[in-house]
């Protein structure tokens, strides 16, 4: 049977590990061990009726460790990471992810991981893979070759329910670009949280 673990014992294997051994699969270790105590999370479960809603739970010089809760329908915007490492914990529910690669062009260069730019336009995205994640415990990742995607909880049928996944960040970033497959742009996003002041410390 595997052992239960609180949110904090996560925060705290994380905060012990060596910087130098910050990669997908060492982190992927962590945040896939065990069984999560669900308990440890009910503070930072709390859906928004009109987004996804982010709530943090701890931040570091390398890691930002966040609980975010999907209601049926909400998707994040199409985003990179900034060239950061992420990994993507299936707590209830199921999410959906679509993954997608630039197309090359002169505005395009680098935007996959770039953490900022003015925003610009002619950027053409290929879709490459989509997938859902149905199994409680399941870890997607995120790094600089699978660099933009979009995340999220679609409608689907009557019987959908609230998702709710553990993220975690390396390093910790503010900023993303978000793209408008449509409009064909890419902006700058600053990010934030629903809940800053009630992190763990």
């Amino acid at each position: 049977m595997a052992k239960l673990r609180t949110l904090s014992q996560v925060v705290d294997d994380l905060h012990r590990l060596d910087p130098a051994r910050i990669d997908l699969d060492t982190v992927q270790a962590i945040v896939a061990d065990g069984t999560l105590d669900e308990a440890s999370l009910r503070p930072f479960i709390q859906p928004r009726s009109d987004k996804y809603a982010r709530h943090l739970v701890h931040r570091s010089r390398w890691f930002d460790v966040l609980v975010l809760t999907w209601l049926p329908g909400q998707m994040t915007p199409i985003h990179n990471h900034a060239g950061n490492l992420g990994w993507v914990r299936l707590v209830r529910g199921r999410i959906a992810e679509e993954q997608y690669r630039l197309v090359p062009s002169t505005a395009a260069v680098g935007l996959d991981v770039a953490p900022d730019t003015e925003p610009r336009r002619g950027i053409e995205l290929a879709a490459v893979a989509r997938g859902v994640v149905a199994d409680v415990g399941a870890v997607a990742t995120v790094d600089r070759q699978r660099a933009i995607h979009q995340l999220g909880n679609p409608k689907e049928h009557a019987r959908d329910e609230t998702a709710v996944t553990l993220h975690v960040y390396s390093k910790p970033h503010d900023v993303c670009l978000v793209f408008d497959r449509d409009a064909r742009t890419c902006t700058r996003r600053e990010l934030a949280f629903d809940n800053a002041a009630g992190a763990l410390s």
